[in-house]
This record gives structure tokens, sequence and C-alpha cells, in this order.
């Protein structure tokens, strides 16, 4: 056996000698539950000492250092605080479990040893400073913040004219510094003075640098930011020349620092470090929430609103409620994009709205038949429409309420719209003829064909025919732009479409504000989905001159204007449309919109002078 096997063997031995001592210790312990002798925690005995009684005088004696007073001087100053005012904190539990001689999973054995070999072990106390309640104590008592330095900032003088205040030198506390002493200090329960150090610093940010970056600012503050609406065509522009009670500026260091505070600031970092400074916009929150609210809110936030359908006792389809989602504009977002576009001088910004789906009650009855969901939705708005023509739209729009499509059914527009007159309660409202623009019965049944196109576009269903208007109407592009509108018209142009579910579909028509027209079908879902891309606008063609025609209605002299000038331009579309297998397919919606000139009647009929 050579000398280092018998070292080998002789070491083992031992370990094991004391590992079966260790033991032996283990078992008292674990019967007597005692702290062996020599243990004690911050100068505090607790040999032969139970569990319970060395947590009380644990508990003890830090209670009471906890309320004891401590000196700190800053500058020519004193205060007095405890290490309670001053954030400290002392774990007693978490102390003692990290002896590793009584916790749930028994005794660290090793550890156990080393204790016994050492035959005296002293620990520290497990200790945190809540170092932002210790800033606000000193704050108190010594008004660092009143001392701190102060950046030159801009501010708007008179209201609207951009200026620059000065700014100060101040001294800066080493807070890291005292929080370290204190720490360790607690660790012991030694009660000792320190001193809080200072240097002197310059502010972050001078006024020869924000005069620098005043024109900079000047023309983010003339920057006109378009709001678009993320449904409708109707935009809102902001223009912060208007709103500079909303404006903020705050500084922030343009190079990176992997880890910055305020010892590093007073013990190692130069005067002489380049650090760039730039000054951001920031836009009062509270302020754009009440613009919002004011402006924008009332047209796009709402509620999610439920629907219930059934059959009622004569078999007839009952929808009660709209069925339509809920919006809310995202607030803090928009607040966020807005700040960027300001800097980064971004001309249009779309509002970030989130949609909510609304509660949706089907009976079984028509579950059985396939009517299980919701399947599409088409809407259009009218804004500013006639009242004549809002009439029309309702009247229209409610023939088709409740209307039940079979499987392979061809939908023709014309054919379940029926009659359009005086009896059947439509009014006269303007529609496009080969002749013009005129007035007649129905004026403004477009709206509720070119809803039920984008309902049957959304579905993924075959058009069969779709017709589009002469010339573009804003009423068609206020939701999604041009290009998705369906022209109808009685003994003409007509709206159809082929139900090919393979289940039936039921359709909900409602208004919502007198401006909005929602047409919703109601089906099975077979997993196909559609996207729409688009408008690509094109092929632009400018009205030629004004058409002035001579009529005997009008007396001589007088003019009436009967048609707008309308551009002309193509419109193209593409419906994406995945089936449940996967497979895609790209469809082409084209449009063209004629060129129409103004037109003026000029009146010929001689003015017959009255009686002397």
């Amino acid at each position: 056996m050579t000398k280092k096997t018998i070292f080998k063997v002789i070491l083992i031995g031992t370990a094991i000698g004391l590992i079966m001592a260790s033991g032996l210790a283990l078992v008292k312990i674990k019967l007597h539950g005692k702290f062996p002798a020599g243990t004690s925690v911050a100068g505090i005995e607790l040999s032969q000492k139970t569990l319970e009684e060395g947590t009380a005088l644990i508990e003890q004696a830090k209670e009471k250092y906890l309320d004891s007073k401590i000196e700190i001087s800053f500058s020519d100053q004193k205060e007095t605080f405890t290490p309670r005012e001053l954030g400290v904190k002392i774990y007693t539990k978490e102390t003692i479990n990290a002896l590793n001689l009584i916790n749930a999973k028994g005794i660290n054995i090793v550890k156990l040893i080393l204790s016994i070999n050492r035959n005296s072990q002293n620990l520290k106390l497990i200790t945190l400073i809540e170092e932002e309640q210790m800033e606000k104590a000193l704050n108190e008592k010594f008004k660092l913040k009143e001392l701190a330095p102060v950046s030159a900032s801009f501010y708007f003088e008179k209201g609207s004219k951009l200026a620059i205040s000065e700014g100060k030198n101040g001294i800066i506390a080493n807070t890291k510094k005292l929080s370290s002493e204190l720490k360790q200090n607690a660790g012991t329960l030694t009660l000792a003075g320190s001193q809080l150090l200072s240097a002197e610093s310059p502010p972050l940010v001078t006024k020869e640098t924000l005069e620098i970056k005043q024109e900079q600012i000047k023309e983010e503050l003339r920057h006109s930011l378009v709001l678009e609406d993320p449904i409708y065509s109707d935009d809102w522009t902001l223009k912060l020349t208007d709103h500079l009670d909303w404006v903020k500026f705050t500084s922030r260091q343009k190079m990176e620092i992997p880890y910055i505070n305020k010892e590093i600031i007073l013990e190692e970092f130069s005067a002489q470090t380049p650090v760039e400074t730039e000054i951001v916009i920031k836009i009062d929150q509270e302020k754009l929430n009440e613009y919002v609210d004011k402006e924008i809110s009332k047209w796009l936030d709402r509620p999610p609103e439920p629907v219930n359908i059934y059959k009622n006792q004569e078999g007839k389809i009952i929808i009660e409620g709209k069925g339509n989602n809920g919006r809310k504009i995202q607030r803090t977002l928009l607040k966020e994009e807005i700040e960027l576009a300001i800097v980064n001088k971004i001309p249009k910004i779309t509002i970030p709205v989130i949609e909510t789906e609304p509660e949706i009650k089907i009976s079984k009855e028509l579950q059985d038949i396939g009517i299980k969901e919701r399947i599409s939705v088409g809407y259009t708005s009218y804004y500013k429409s006639s009242a004549d023509r809002v009439h029309n739209i309702k009247t229209g729009s409610s023939k088709f309420n409740g209307l039940l499509l079979a499987p392979d059914e061809i939908f023709s527009f014309n054919t379940y719209l029926g009659k359009v007159d005086e009896s059947t309660g439509y009014r006269k409202g303007l529609v496009i003829k080969q002749e013009g623009t005129v007035p007649e019965y129905g004026g403004g049944l477009c709206q509720v064909s070119t809803t039920m196109f984008r309902a049957a576009l959304f579905a993924g269903l075959p058009m069969v025919e779709r017709n589009e208007h002469s010339y573009a109407v804003s009423f068609y592009s206020q939701v999604l732009g041009h290009g998705l509108d369906a022209t109808i018209y009685l003994g003409g142009a007509d709206f159809k479409f082929k139900n090919d579910t393979g289940k039936p579909i039921l359709i909900q028509t409602y208004v919502e504000s007198d401006y909005e027209l929602y047409i919703i079908f109601y089906g099975t879902s077979d997993g196909r989905k559609v996207t729409l891309e688009g408008p690509y606008l094109s092929d632009y063609r400018y009205p030629g001159p004004t058409i002035y025609e001579k009529t005997t209605e009008l007396k001589e002299g007088e003019t009436k204007q009967v048609e707008k000038p309308h551009t002309g331009f193509k419109a193209l579309w593409y419906r994406h449309l995945t089936d449940s297998k996967g497979n895609h397919t790209k469809e082409e919606i084209k449009t063209r919109y004629r060129t129409i000139p103004a037109k003026i009647l000029v009146g010929t009929s001689p003015i017959i002078p009255g009686p002397p």
C-alpha cells in the first residue's frame, strides 16, 4: 500500500467518523430541537436554545435595534433617524433557516460538521434596505430634492411662444454608499453614525443645449398629424399648435450606458464623459383623453351588444339585439404613437382600437338546421345623407331582416326587395340614371345592396352578378374606400350571389345611429377565411368643361346645377380566399368609374312684367 493510498484511507476514515458523529448530533438536535453549542447570530447567543426561544431573542433584539437612534450628517447638517425610518429590513425567519440546523428538509450534515469543528459560529442577520423609503426619509430632513441640480427646460411664454428657463448647479447625495453601510451595520445590529457624502453636480440639460435644439422643437410642434379612423374614412387632423397645453418636454440620454447610478456619478463618472442629451415631446395623457372623449370616442367607442335568435310560436325567426362587436380606443397606445409620430415626422397614424365579440345566443331548433354562428359582417356608413335617403335605407334594409337562404340558393337582391314606390313606403331620393342624377322613389337603396355585397364578400361566397356605380359616390367609400359598391335598379342591374356553404344562411340587418348599416350572415362555417387587399387606384381622368343646358323650366337668367363634376378612375381590390384545407385563391374585384362633367341648367323663359 502506497503512502498516497494510506492517506486516502485515513482521510476517508476520518470523514466517516465525523459523519457518524454528526449523525449522532443530528439525532440529538432532531430529538431535542435545540441549537448546538457555540451558535450565535449578530452577537445573540443561541446555544442550547429551542427554535422558539432563538426566534424570540432575535425578534426582541431586532425590534429594539430598528427603533434605536442613529445620527447621519450631510454637509454641515446633522439629523437623527431610526433604522426603521431609513427602510432597514431584518428577516428573522430567513436568518434561522440559513443556519441549516432545523428546517422542513432536515439538516445540512456538511455545514453541521463544519459548525461543530469550528465550535462557534456568529452569523450575520439577513437584511435589506428599501432604498426608496430611505431616500424619502433623507429628503424630508435634508431637502435633497431642493439641493439637486435643475435642468434648463422649454416652456411656453404667454401660452404660445417657446422659451427656455435657466438651469442651475446642485448637489447629489451618495445614497448608495449610505445604503451599503446601513445594511452592513444592520447585519450585526451595530448602531453607528454615518456621513452622507455629496458632490457638486451640473444640470443634465443646460440652456446652451436647448438653444441648439430650439428650432428642431419648433418644427416638431408645427407638425400636423392625421389620426386615421380605423373603420370610417373620416379622419381627424391634430395640430399641436392648437393644443400647446398638452405639450410637456422631457430629456433622456442618447448614449446607452449598461449601468449608471448616483454612486457612479459621484465617484467614477467624470465630467468629461460625453453623454448626449436629447429633448423629446411628451403628451399629457389626461388632456389627450379629454380630446379623445370629446372628438373621437363618440364615433368609435361602443360596448358589444348581444343578440338572441329563435323561432316564435308562429314559426317566424325573431332576432333580438344587434350582435355587433364592441370597440374601445387604446388610449395609452395612442398617446405613445402620437409622440413617436411627432418626433419622427410621421404624417398619419391609425387610431388603435381593440374589438370584443358579442354574446350570440341561437336556439337549438335553428342550430339543428345549421344556423350556428356568425360567418360574416358587412357594414357601410352613409353619414350626412339626407333625411329621405336615410328613410329609404331603413325601409329597404328591413325587407331582408330574418331572411333564410337555402343551401345552393342564388340570392337576388331585386327579387327579395320587391316593389319600390310610394305604396311600399319609399320616398324620393337621388338615383344615378343615364340622363344624370335625378330624384326617384327608393333613392339610397344602393347603400343596402352595397352592404349586402360586402357581407357576401367577407363570407367568401361566389358572386353571380355585381355592377358598380357610374361614378364614385362618397357614401360608399366612407368605410374601406372606393371600389366595393354594388348598384341595383329594378328591371335592370341586380346583385346576386350563391350560398355554397352547404347549410342555410340567415340574414340580419339593422341601422346604427342613423348613419351605419349592418348586414350580418349567420350559418355554419366550413373553415374558409377571407382577407381583402386594396384599394389600388389608377387611371385618373378629370372632368371636362361644365355643360350648360337651356331650359324653359327656369326664368331667363336663372341657373341651377343638376350635376356635380366627378373624376373618373379605376379601383382594384383582391379577395384572398383560403378554404379549410389551406387552398388559396386570389380574386380580382375591378371597378371603373366614369368621368362626369358638371351640368348647369340655364333658364330661357321670358320674364313677364307685372302690372304697372
